[in-house]
């Protein structure tokens, strides 16, 4: 396998498939990030800290199941607008969304990040956690600017390098998670500021995320023989390559997660 194979950018909707999708419910739950819901319980007191406002129109992007979104709609009487580009997600979020009733508040739109399908200044907040890593961000981070009003909020997380990444660490997570580039907590500075937020919080937050992130499930060997027996044995292994990977790197302090908060200029 020459380089240029070996690192190819793996598609998102190619890694965010059924079985990844029930190997990481398992794992984290249907916040689907890292911490689960308790990471998202405390990016959202740090932004309640900041006035992130009660009611109102607040933008998820990247939604994925819509755990994030749930959250929102209960803890600030929100009405979410869920943006994902994978129907696979859709699917599982409109589940979600039923059984907790949350359906009417969390409102779905199949699109593209980098164009969202929303008027200029058309919403009061905006969210994100653990997805700008699979994005073009320099085009997403410009759309969240034009679809925010002034002076709104925007707080999101995204897995980060620690140090710089070596061209094979790259090529890496790149070709097993999707991911086109990371970027460190400075790199995110710059670029807010450019796309026109002041930035309010910037902070590699990966020991908080790691010490809330649940313990393997004790039922863990038993549920991955349930796994094998539905999807076959080399679908374990598939799953467990790119979550190997991503522990190596963050146990060496290689990588790691951001937490930001910023707000829209008025200007």
């Amino acid at each position: 396998m020459d380089e240029a194979s070996r690192y190819a950018l793996r598609p998102v909707g190619d890694f965010y498939d059924d079985p990844n999708i029930v190997w990481s419910l398992h794992g984290v739950g249907p916040h689907l990030h890292s911490g689960g819901e308790d990471a998202t319980v405390a990016l959202a007191s740090r932004a309640a800290s900041f006035d992130f406002p009660t009611g109102g129109r607040v933008l998820d992007v990247a939604s994925a199941l819509g755990g994030p979104a749930r959250y929102l709609a209960r803890r600030f009487g929100a009405t979410v607008l869920c943006i994902d580009g994978t129907r696979r997600m859709h699917a599982y979020a409109r589940r979600f969304h039923a059984l907790e009733e949350t359906a009417l508040r969390c409102p779905l739109f199949l699109a593209r990040t980098e164009r969202l399908p929303l008027a200029d200044a058309c919403c009061d907040a905006a969210w994100s956690e653990d997805a700008l890593c699979h994005m073009d961000k320099p085009a997403v981070l410009a759309e969240v600017a034009r679809v925010l009003r002034p002076t709104a909020l925007f707080a999101f997380s995204d897995w980060i390098p620690r140090v710089p990444l070596t061209v094979e660490q790259a090529g890496e997570l790149a070709a097993n998670w999707g991911f086109p580039s990371l970027l460190s907590v400075a790199d995110y500075v710059h670029l807010l500021d450019a796309c026109g937020f002041d930035v309010l919080v910037a902070e590699d937050w990966t020991a908080e995320v790691v010490r809330v992130r649940a313990p393997q499930a004790p039922d863990q060997e038993v549920w991955q023989q349930a796994f094998a027996a539905r999807y076959g044995a080399d679908e374990v292994r598939r799953q467990q390559v790119p979550f190997d990977l991503w522990r190596t790197l963050l146990q060496a302090n290689v990588t790691g997660y951001g937490r930001f908060i910023a707000r829209r200029r008025a200007a």
